[in-house]
């Protein structure tokens, strides 16, 4: 990924931890929740997993009844817990109906919430980006939350560097771990489709990646039993007590399985176009490519110095200058 393709799908990531404030209980750190949360019932026996489905010709897009039902594409959506093969063909398959909230869920640190940042190059402007976090979905039997962030850029930068870029997560609602991600990047010349999959109950995954031209690659491994992607790893962070001198490890598939670490510096006051606020310091090191920074760059994030930890401001460093994130709406 080039150095210009981080300036937006940076600052969704970071969106993913901004926070508008629930209800006025603090959020409990992960271990308080995994050590009150609730049995969880018995999951039902696996489905067969959903069969690919068929392309549809130019005109039965146009007319459906230009063509039989047989030739049709029967995007099947496997509502109860299917087997995760090669078989599926995008995590939509997995999606099922919006799930009311239930007190045996844990909760994230938000919800719902929708964070809008405004993002800059130097001094130049160049886009924003949002996260939304508002329902709670089916994803292969399970309750998952349903994180979406999109990035996009302004008029300026669609003159030499267009960005339009949507990641998403589903988010187990009982444990907080990760049932897969996507994204589909859209950075200039830069394409990447991608989308993984977890089985938790196997300890496996299976990742998806397919190029401009429709030339797709599977992969599959194993993963750790407490998996994160890039995007769900945050509301992890945001879960975590953060005292000065800690770190934050977390188990991340991307779909290499390697360690986030996050470093807690400092406490200090920032200046948002929000407000002025309380700030924690952290600056996360990231050893593979993801949403935050490119491998090797440093990224510093201050966050709320409160149960909320509300993404307040984020600096990162590139090979020309810096680009900040700044927080400036919580909805």
């Amino acid at each position: 990924m080039s150095r210009r393709s981080a300036l937006l799908s940076l600052a969704a990531a970071l969106s993913a931890c901004a926070v508008h404030r629930m209800a006025i209980d603090p959020a409990p750190t992960l271990p308080d929740l995994a050590a009150t949360a609730p049995a969880v019932s018995p999951e039902p026996a696996l489905a067969p997993a959903p069969s690919p489905a068929t392309p549809v010709s130019a005109a039965a897009a146009s007319n459906p009844a230009a063509e039989s039902p047989s030739v049709q594409t029967v995007k099947r959506r496997a509502w109860g817990r299917v087997s995760i093969t090669t078989a599926v063909l995008s995590p939509s398959q997995l999606m099922g109906p919006d799930v009311p909230y239930s007190s045996a869920f844990m909760r994230l640190p938000v919800f719902p919430e929708k964070i809008v940042l405004q993002v800059s190059w130097g001094l130049l402007s160049v886009g924003e980006a949002t996260l939304t976090v508002d329902k709670i979905v089916t994803f292969n039997g399970r309750p998952a939350y349903h994180i979406v962030s999109e990035a996009r850029s302004n008029s300026f930068c669609d003159s030499f560097y267009p960005v339009r870029d949507l990641n998403e997560s589903w988010l187990d609602a009982r444990t907080l771990t990760s049932l897969g991600y996507s994204k589909k990047l859209r950075e200039g010349r830069f394409f990447r489709d991608e989308w993984v999959l977890y089985d938790r109950d196997a300890g496996t995954f299976i990742a998806r990646r397919t190029d401009r031209d429709g030339n797709f690659a599977v992969r599959t491994g194993t993963i750790p039993a407490s998996v994160q992607d890039i995007l769900s790893s945050v509301y992890f962070v945001r879960a975590q007590e953060l005292k000065n001198g800690d770190q934050v490890v977390v188990d991340v598939n991307t779909p290499d399985n390697w360690p986030l670490v996050v470093k807690v510096t400092s406490r200090e006051q920032v200046e948002t176009p929000a407000g002025r606020f309380s700030s924690v310091l952290v600056e996360p090191a990231m050893r593979r490519e993801g949403l935050f920074v490119q491998k090797g760059k440093r990224l510093r994030l201050w966050l709320s110095d409160d149960a909320a930890r509300r993404p307040l401001l984020m600096k990162v460093e590139v090979f020309f200058g810096h680009v900040t994130a700044v927080v400036r709406e919580m909805i």
